[in-house]
């Protein structure tokens, strides 16, 4: 598996508890560094929010 799809898994469970158990979860981190685990965290926010507000603006029919 490559190291971005290891960074995904480790963000993602830390944001809503997917990817295996916590063991698991905290080795994939000290494989990975913190940088890029910072990075794949910060485009995913980014991602959220975005999604989050194309919502909102179909939603609200403007």
């Amino acid at each position: 598996m490559s190291n971005f799809m290891r960074a995904v898994r480790a963000v993602l469970w830390s944001f809503i508890g997917l990817g295996g158990r916590r063991a698991e979860a905290d080795r994939r981190a000290a494989q990975l560094g913190l940088l890029p685990l910072i990075g794949v965290a910060l485009a995913m926010v980014l991602l959220l929010i975005g999604a989050l507000l194309v919502l909102a603006h179909f939603a609200a029919g403007t």
